[in-house]
């Protein structure tokens, strides 16, 4: 799935796992809930993608293999879980977590997106309207080329830098660039945290639903952790593998990787002392999906806050300078008075 999604695409593929859950729980068969849901695709382009994966399923592949064969629609977290509910026969209930799952992230997206366009606005006018000198020598002078060129050399650039991160994330060799990238964006105060609370939810998500199915543990942190699409939670996950293997429990192994919050690994190792880790799972999901929600809204509501900041700060640098160049000006000429006396 590409880097950056639309909330009209998450609503999509939620109304594709909607209709799937519903269609298997009343009791029609996989390939012909299929068949139906291609002859009228909740995206343009989910028929041509519904059509080779009917083709997989009649030949004898499962669901998540026809599914995975499709390279670049469907994240590895979306399979899965889809593959957990085949091997447990509750693939109608992943659908429907799946459908509540992409409803949310749209509902989500959409109300952050929706905070971030008056600021959005905002960051275009200055980009427009700053330097000042140059919209003034457009006024005075009629210098449009000294006025254009430089904004659409801005804009050239921005247009440029998302088109390198769209080309980069779509390449098939681009763990690096998913690392350094995830790297970068940690550094962002609120931003980190709330992309870490949803690589923590997806993965918690994950195991639940490839346990349940009765997945190997080892097997299912592996597969959790690559359906988390956290490059640094896929290491810690492969480190940990290795000591699970040596004899020490899941809940030991993770407590070692510092990239697992201590409130993970406590409440992980509870529910496993206990038998009871699916509640513990279920929990960490919904608990570390709230927080990143939370975080994502606090982002939207603080960057016009900052936004307006950088603007007062620009116009209050470009007013000073103003009146110090008018004022050394008048003192120039002063200067050039008195000397001529």
């Amino acid at each position: 799935m590409p880097l950056i999604v639309t909330p009209r695409r998450l609503d999509a593929f939620s109304e594709l796992y909607h209709q799937l859950g519903s269609m298997l729980a009343s009791g029609i068969t996989l390939v012909q809930a299929v068949e139906l849901i291609r002859t009228s695709p909740p995206g343009p382009s989910f028929r041509s993608r519904l059509d080779r994966a009917l083709d997989d399923l009649k030949q004898g592949s499962t669901f998540s293999e026809a599914l995975a064969n499709r390279r670049g629609w469907l994240p590895d977290f979306d399979i899965a879980l889809i593959a957990a509910g085949e091997k447990s026969g509750r693939l109608d209930a992943c659908c429907r977590r799946l459908a509540e799952y992409y409803k949310d992230r749209a509902r989500l997206i959409r109300s952050v997106l929706s905070d971030l366009a008056y600021p959005a606005f905002l960051i275009l006018l200055v980009i427009l309207v700053f330097p000042p000198n140059a919209l003034a020598n457009l006024i005075w002078k009629g210098d449009v080329a000294g006025f254009v060129w430089p904004k659409l050399g801005t804009l050239a650039a921005l247009a440029l830098a998302e088109l390198a991160i769209l080309i980069l994330n779509h390449t098939g060799q681009a763990r690096w660039f998913r690392a350094a990238w995830e790297e970068a964006l940690h550094v962002i105060p609120i931003l980190g945290r709330a992309r870490r609370a949803m690589a923590l939810a997806r993965l918690t998500l994950a195991l639940e639903a490839l346990l349940n199915a009765g997945v190997n543990i080892i097997e299912a942190w592996t597969l959790a952790a690559a359906a988390s699409g956290s490059p640094a939670l896929e290491r810690a996950a492969a480190q940990a593998r290795e000591r699970m293997i040596a004899g020490e429990t899941p809940g030991e192994a993770i407590a070692r990787e510092s990239v697992f919050p201590a409130k993970f690994t406590s409440l992980y190792r509870s529910g496993e002392l206990s038998g009871r880790l699916d509640q513990s799972l279920g929990y960490l999901h919904s608990d570390y999906a709230d927080e990143s929600a939370r975080l994502y809204k606090r982002m939207a509501e603080w960057t016009p806050r900052l936004v307006f900041l950088i603007i007062a700060a620009m116009v209050g640098y470009f007013v000073v300078s103003f009146w110090l160049q008018y004022f050394g000006g008048i003192l120039d000429s002063l200067d050039a008075a008195t000397q001529g006396r």
